[in-house]
């Protein structure tokens, strides 16, 4: 159901199971708080739905109490933490998440792991967050292209997720800024943006119309071109006018990246990102840089290597007592 924010905004969300045995997103939509939440929960067997739901309510809580939005996220990370140190939650259970406040035409962004976050606007679809995995750390620090990415065999590996790290060391991107007229806002979990590039998300915002039913084509799309994740979108649009203010451009942002650790820190830049890896991907994996690294080294090229030399020298052995036995 299409719901209207305090700022009149129309918002509509819709999730799917895909081809899970569990759907483990969750999403929020509180009109009253201009709060919209989509979080996707890692952990099987239901453990990423605890986790997943318990960091949608507390992020509600905390901003209805008039928690800053940021700070939110990282109470969610301590609840979560703390649920599995208890026994009330799973072992290994953790979360994604991507989370909003609109109010007054301004938007707070913030978000841990890679669901997204999309801005369109005047028919320009940009990426306002930037992804807490391997693949964008190694983007970030020029190691590899933006081509290298789409195909890398890392691209599913996150460094970053609510539940796992402790305060210090949890990282919320963070992105702040003025909605146009007419904006549409996307948030949505990896089981949308992992097969969908950029340009088949742009063609469904642009055809307008309701929210919920632009969400439930997304994930349709989505399901349609291999997904096999489950697959949440939620979308904020907000209302046009007819004096259309284009004195303010979208959002801008900056943000520091720490190559030694990987991580990052403050607020991400808007700059749009054309592509988006849309070749479906396996369960997303969690992993410390140095684990992700390690993880390459032996399954890439460099382990490929390493096996043809064994086959090498397997064969030059064979050869070698063949020879011997003819002679």
């Amino acid at each position: 159901m299409t719901t209207t924010g305090p700022d009149t905004c129309k918002v509509g969300g819709h999730t799917d199971i895909g081809r899970r045995k569990h759907n483990e997103d969750s999403f929020l939509i509180d009109p009253e708080l201009g709060l919209y939440v989509v979080a996707d929960g890692v952990g099987g067997h239901k453990a990423g739905e605890v986790a997943s739901n318990i960091t949608c309510q507390v992020v509600r809580r905390e901003v209805a109490a008039g928690t800053d939005l940021a700070a939110a996220v990282l109470l969610a990370n301590r609840e979560v933490s703390d649920a599995v140190a208890s026994g009330t939650g799973k072992a290994g259970m953790a979360s994604t998440v991507v989370a909003a406040v609109v109010r007054d035409g301004l938007c707070d962004i913030a978000w841990v792991g890679d669901s997204r976050a999309y801005l369109l606007w005047r028919d320009r679809l940009s990426l306002v967050s930037r992804d807490h995995s391997y693949v964008e750390a190694q983007l970030a620090a020029g190691r590899i292209t933006p081509e290298e990415a789409l195909t890398h065999p890392r691209r599913n590996v996150i460094l970053q997720a609510i539940g796992l790290h402790e305060d210090g060391e949890l990282n919320v991107g963070r992105n702040k800024g003025r909605l146009q007229p007419g904006s549409r806002l996307l948030l949505c979990s990896d089981g949308i943006s992992d097969p969908l590039d950029a340009e088949q998300l742009a063609q469904i915002l642009m055809r307008g119309g309701d929210p919920e039913a632009a969400c439930e084509r997304l994930v349709a799309l989505a399901l349609q071109c291999g997904g096999k994740d489950n697959a949440t979108a939620v979308l904020v649009d907000t209302p046009a006018t007819a004096d259309d203010d284009t004195a303010h451009d979208p959002p801008q942002a900056t943000w520091t990246f720490d190559s030694a650790s990987g991580s990052y820190d403050g607020q991400a830049p808007l700059a749009p990102r054309e592509e988006a890896p849309h070749d479906p991907l396996g369960q997303t994996q969690i992993m410390s840089v140095s684990e992700a690294e390690q993880s390459a080294l032996e399954t890439g090229s460099g382990g490929n290597r390493a096996r043809y030399w064994w086959l090498a020298l397997l064969l030059g052995a064979l050869a070698l007592a063949l020879a011997a036995s003819l002679q």
